[in-house]
């Protein structure tokens, strides 16, 4: 399918189906204010890093007033939606798994014209800006990923002579070996950590789900799929990972044991080190990242973070981008990575000394530039993930002892259900 690109005509008609009236002056004159609508919750180092935007690009737009805006992220599709028929905002930013949605509603601005002029384009993240292109037309721009890694006590390691493990087999060996001379959990598998799993999956080549026409099939009971999800499991079953894992998510599961120096390795992002370190930082020049060891090298990762677009029915598309560039600089990017331990998406600022010379920052940073994946693109996989928990229960039956042949097909049969309902 081709998505319309989003002209001022098109934002228009939106607008005057909706009976709300309203023609757009979408000429390149001053705006007396735009308005910016962030995701999720506030803090005091959010607002203070937003302020500073505003205030470097009101150095370009004097007469521009800026307005901050935070949506709660279980409320940005009914506000997205109402935006297309009412009073939106001038920019926003949208969850990267989300573009294709709101693009396809015709929701988003086409600022091909603006980005393919933009000093940094060919410094993006190759993957991470083609998120936001859909045939001739460019709906959004990269801004940050949260991309996860495997956390090591870096100084067990070199006293067992052991590396970081790439691979399966290694990360056995290594956690084995860290059980038998360091008396300790050498690796936490939790089951209620479907982005932590997901890197197994995807090692072997296997997926949740495949599309056919609009009929969406589950692929937990392939034999790929099922492959990565057993290991997963056999990794609590053979006593590698604590029994006590069943069931939780990788912050109860790990980071009390890990900061109090009782597991060796686990999975979760940099922003861990902050509620770590909370509880103990006795040990934190110890703490260390790599990249999640695969079925045969490094796994692919669950790429999620935010892109930046310009709303569609904005009256100044090019004062807007230019609040975007300003936002994702390189030199915002960098500070924002410091207010929220989330990834640029800019290769030459991931391959800096700024990462690789951060024990903590490298191995993820090296994650963040190899092979990122997103979840199943439909509404209902929220269903799936976040209420029906249809992939973490395969899991936890799994590690509890039950057989994959009962508990896949079973489960399976649900997660097809799920993603073929009516998403009204």
């Amino acid at each position: 399918m081709r998505f319309p690109k989003i002209t001022a005509a098109a934002s228009a008609v939106l607008m005057l189906t909706a009976a709300c009236g309203g023609g757009e002056d979408t000429g390149t004159g001053a705006a007396e204010s735009i308005e910016i609508w962030r995701m999720g919750d506030a803090s005091e180092a959010q607002n203070e890093f937003m302020d500073s935007v505003s205030a470097e690009f009101q150095k370009q737009h004097p007469n521009t007033e800026v307005e901050i805006q935070w949506i709660p992220w279980d409320e940005f599709s009914q506000r997205f939606q109402t935006a297309m028929v009412s009073d939106g905002p001038d920019v926003v930013e949208i969850g990267n798994d989300q573009v294709r949605t709101w693009a396809e509603a015709e929701a988003l601005y086409d600022v091909s014209e603006y980005a393919s002029e933009w000093e940094n384009r060919d410094d993006f993240l190759e993957g991470a800006y083609a998120n936001g292109t859909f045939d001739d037309a460019q709906y959004s721009v990269p801004w940050y990923s949260g991309v996860r890694a495997l956390w090591y006590r870096s100084d067990w390691l070199e006293e067992i002579g052991k590396e970081p493990p790439p691979t399966w087999e290694e990360l056995r060996e290594v956690a084995t070996a860290i059980k038998e001379e360091k008396d300790a959990v050498g690796f936490a598998a939790p089951t209620d950590f479907l982005n932590g799993i997901a890197s197994f999956v995807w090692s072997t080549g296997g997926e949740f789900a495949t599309k056919d026409g609009d009929t969406w099939t589950g692929q937990l009971d392939s034999t790929e799929t099922r492959e990565a999800l057993e290991f997963y499991a056999d990794l609590t079953k053979d006593g590698i990972s604590p029994s006590a894992c069943v069931g939780l998510n990788e912050v109860d599961c790990a980071h009390a044991d890990f900061a109090n120096g009782k597991l060796a390795m686990f999975i979760d992002g940099p922003w861990a080190k902050q509620q770590m370190a909370g509880i103990s930082d006795e040990d934190v020049e110890h703490w260390a990242t790599a990249p999640i060891p695969g079925k045969d090298g490094i796994a692919p990762a669950f790429g999620g973070g935010s892109d930046l677009a310009v709303w569609g029915t904005t009256e100044h598309p090019e004062v807007a981008f230019d609040y975007i560039t300003v936002l994702n600089s390189k030199e915002n990017a960098l500070a924002y990575n410091e207010v929220s331990s989330m990834f640029p998406a800019y290769a030459d600022l991931l391959e800096s000394d700024t990462f690789s010379k951060d024990p903590i920052l490298a191995g993820a940073a090296k994650q963040a530039t190899g092979d990122l994946r997103l979840f199943p693109d439909t509404a209902n996989w929220g269903h799936v993930q976040w209420e029906l928990a249809t992939v973490q229960t395969a899991v936890r039956r799994l590690a509890d002892g039950e057989d994959a042949d009962k508990v896949l097909p079973e489960l399976n049969g649900e997660l097809t259900d799920a993603l073929n309902r009516s998403e009204d």
